[in-house]
């Protein structure tokens, strides 16, 4: 490797850096340089500071100790934002990329400013760079429709776009074929020529030797060693990361008789795969092998019951038909996906619960948990796999991912499968664990149960595996024992008949031109739906009571229309961003109150009421929002709180319903355009703009983002503080814009008027297909929805219905806008491509 002699110029300086985490500490005076023109590799093993090594430099930890120097100023801390625009860009191990946003979207968030392209015009521009790149990743689809693999794609383009100076890389092979890393490779030395840096972050020493310059390495949080990486083999470099010699990596391989068949396929197929027939035996270990996307991965869910699939299957000589997960599992089918936290695991929960989760009955022999019996179990369960945890009540997510995978074999242990399916064992684990992982594999095996491993790394299967089946394009390419078991075998059967995925011609065209969002997502087609609902509705109503229509009776619907269309905004803003809002009625009451005592006084006091309601609202939110970012209280919380107070404060400015404006005011206040009222067109306005911002500007991006998954959304530059706290002054002073204009219908202060509206606003947002968890949602489809709201209930008196109707008439709403999406995902996830 060309050691680049001019090499001399440092980009990037961390000094004396320290983190402190309760009862850890993760980083202890650590001293890191990057040079331009270099790769530099730091390793370690899980927990030994890595992550949050690079996590100081990004800006997406704070340290506690040091300085960190990048693009010639030196700072204590940095924030992601600050980081990227002094042009350092880093690939996390886990993609931070917010799973409501579209690929666009996310793709505009990680984008500095110097390079980010307008958002008319980002589609195009995004689908050219990926199509220059060689990505083919539908750039419209919403990140969650991602796999893992296209996640780090996404995230590593990003990355590149931004023509960093610094760019960190935190273990981007793990998801990726071998054909994508060499890709990859072929960019990082395309940066180096530029005069860049590149920071390495991998478990895979073979990459290490391949790519990098210099090392550092650390454990638990210490620099144990640096230098130039060609001055150390493969073996003293594991050496270092572990502080011990590794004799032998893999364990012996089963040398028994050929075994009876435990789990039998034939002709299994499914989607991405095609008449399989496969057979794996007690007391071996079989690989699964393929470039990603060949259809393996697939494959290893059939074999559990996660997808469907058709075809036969037996297990110990039984025949299982329509094989699901639960049906799996009473066969002693154990499936372990490479996603631990995202599918394996209860990520809140400690390491016993996780360990006994799937078989708690055995805990209770009397139809009872025995506390002390499950304690039993799990000690019992994780002996021998030094999991590295304080103690059993331990959250399973505060552990390194070698233990976790290690929590999850015990948990497999405790059942006594027939048959383990383990999809990347060793994903995300350090080199000591490995050799613990394979040796608990083979014993596993040498008990007599069907070992099933899936894996992206050659060398792991040969050294591993008593046999190796390779897929290509969905169907089985080869089968792979005895000498033919090599790492060159295996990579020589996966390419043999597929092309590459990175498609040097792949149109820019073709990543624009597919329907991105499921038709149940799109905020446009719901709009559009809820509108023709109410126009039905109101025709249907008109045509049994014709002076439903009338003017009057039309003009009192849509102002009052309005304010459940304010009222539904306010809700909006703060449940995109992950929270709720239960004030939103009490500041509908205040806004109205405050606005009485000036009502009486002509128009220009009238405004000036106006303006104290809305700096009022906007403090209710502004405290709303402390209460949430700074004092960590849940919204629910903080909202129900602020609610009781601001509705206390409005019951002592009225006592009693007072301040009646003049009958002039309310004639002027009721003005009509074209028969709409007023207040219905401002409402309509103030829509339309709050659609726009949080479709085409970055603070909306950053709300959607900051609900979505606050964690990947600050890691993407995001505020998320200042984001929800935005979000609730928002919602304030849309309340009391709503208090406002309930005032200019009655004319009068009422303490007493607009609780409901709190429970109206959360029905509105729901029935307009707002995500309750946070992270999208569309304005327009809320007024729709809020204008349908009203429509129900100022029909019912026309239709001698009795008003408790309108109850039962939301609720039934509710119910179908709940469920049929739910419903449509899970017809969408269930359906195999034929």
């Amino acid at each position: 490797m060309d050691e680049n002699a001019g090499r001399s110029t440092a980009l990037l300086t961390l000094s004396d850096i320290g983190k402190q985490y309760p009862g850890v500490r993760a980083l202890d005076g650590v001293d890191l340089q990057v040079l331009a023109g270099e790769v530099h590799a730091v390793l370690g093993e899980n927990g030994a500071g890595k992550s949050t090594l690079v996590g100081v430099a990004a800006g997406s930890v704070v340290p506690n100790t040091g300085t960190i120097d990048l693009g010639g100023t030196t700072r204590s801390r940095m924030h992601p934002r600050e980081a990227r625009e002094e042009g350092l860009a880093i690939v996390y191990q886990i993609p931070a990329l917010a799973p409501s946003l579209t690929v666009v979207d996310a793709m505009l968030l990680l984008l500095p400013d110097s390079v980010r392209p307008p958002r008319r015009t980002a589609t195009t521009w995004i689908a050219e760079l990926f199509a220059g790149l060689g990505l083919e990743i539908d750039v419209r689809q919403r990140v969650s429709a991602l796999s893992q693999r296209e996640a780090h794609l996404v995230e590593i383009a990003a990355a590149l776009a931004s023509e960093p100076r610094v760019l960190i890389l935190d273990e981007p092979t793990e998801a990726l074929g071998a054909d994508e890393t060499e890709w990859l490779f072929v960019q990082v030395r395309d940066l180096l020529a530029k005069g860049s840096a590149v920071v390495y972050i991998t478990h895979r020493i073979p990459e290490v030797l391949a790519i990098g310059h210099r090392m550092t390495v650390l454990r638990d949080g210490r620099v144990v060693g640096r230098g130039a990486v060609s001055d150390y083999d493969a073996d003293e470099i594991v050496e270092l990361i572990v502080g011990r010699s590794l004799e032998t990596t893999f364990p012996d391989k089963a040398t028994a008789e050929e075994a009876p068949a435990v789990l039998t396929t034939g002709g299994l197929s499914g989607k991405a795969f095609r008449d399989v027939d496969f057979v794996a035996r007690g007391g071996e270990i079989v690989g699964l092998a393929g470039v990603e996307g060949n259809g393996q991965r697939e494959f290893m869910k059939a074999l559990a019951g996660a997808v469907r699939s058709s075809g036969s299957l037996s297990v110990a000589g039984r025949d299982v038909r329509s094989l699901t997960s639960k049906r799996a599992a009473k066969e002693g089918i154990v499936y372990l996906p490479g996603d631990r936290l995202g599918e394996a695991m209860f990520g809140q929960l400690s390491v016993r619960e996780n360990v006994i989760a799937p078989n708690i009955s055995r805990a209770m022999p009397a139809g009872f948990v025995s506390p002390r019996l499950e304690t039993q179990l799990t000690e019992q369960a994780i002996s021998g796999l030094a999991v590295k945890t304080p103690t059993l009540e331990t959250p399973v997510t505060s552990l390194s991912g070698g233990s976790q995978q290690k929590v999850l074999l015990a948990r497999a242990r405790l059942g006594s499968p027939a048959v383990l399916l383990v999809e990347d064992p060793t994903q995300g684990v350090d080199a000591g664990a490995r050799v613990e992982i394979y040796s608990f594999l083979r014993a596993m095996a040498d008990d007599g149960m069907a070992v099933v491993i899936l894996s992206t790394d050659a060398v792991e299967l040969e050294g591993l595996c008593d046999r190796v089946v390779v897929f290509s394009r969905g169907r089985v390419q080869a089968e792979l024992t005895g000498p033919r078991l090599t790492e060159r075998e295996i990579t020589g059967a996966a390419v043999l008949s597929t092309e590459t995925s990175l498609s040097e011609e792949t149109d820019a065209a073709q990543l624009t031109s597919r329907k991105g969002l499921p038709f149940y997502q799109r905020g446009e087609v719901q709009t559009v739906g809820l509108v023709l609902i109410t126009a039905a509705l109101a025709l249907v109503t008109a045509g049994i009571a014709p002076s439903f229509l009338s003017p009057l009776s039309l003009g009192q619907l849509l102002a009052a229309g309005a304010i459940l269309v304010l009222v539904g905004l306010a809700q909006l803003v703060v449940v995109i961003t992950g929270g709720i809002d239960l004030s939103i009625g009490s500041v509908v009451a205040l806004g109205a109150v405050i606005v009485s005592f000036f009502g009486a006084g002509g128009p220009g006091l009238l405004v000036v009421g106006m303006v104290v309601a809305i700096v009022a609202g906007a403090l209710v939110g502004v405290v709303n929002g402390l209460l949430i970012t700074r004092l960590g209280m849940p919204p629910v919380i903080a909202t129900l709180v602020s609610s009781i107070a601001v509705l206390g404060t409005a019951q002592l400015l009225r006592p009693q319903p007072g301040g009646q404006a003049s009958a002039d005011l309310m004639t002027a206040l009721g003005t009509a355009i074209a028969g709409i009222p007023l207040v219905l067109v401002v409402a309509v306005v103030i829509a339309v703009v709050l659609w726009l911002a949080l479709t085409n500007t970055g603070v909306g991006r950053g709300l959607r983002a900051a609900g979505s998954d606050p964690v990947k959304a600050n890691r993407m530059g995001v505020n998320v503080p200042r984001m929800r706290l935005l979000a609730t002054v928002a919602s304030g002073v849309l309340a009391s814009i709503a208090g406002i204009v309930l005032f200019t219908k009655t004319g009068i202060g009422d303490a007493g008027v607009g609780q409901a509206l709190t429970l109206t606003s959360v029905t509105a947002i729901v029935i307009a297909g707002v995500s309750i968890f946070g992270g999208s949602g569309s304005a327009l489809a809320v007024a729709a929805a809020a204008l349908l709201l009203q429509t129900i209930t100022s029909a019912l008196p026309f239709l001698n219905v009795n008003l408790s109707w309108q109850y039962w008439l939301q609720g039934i709403f509710v119910f179908v806008a709940a469920v049929l999406p739910m419903a449509v995902r899970l017809r969408r996830r269930r359906r195999i491509p034929q």
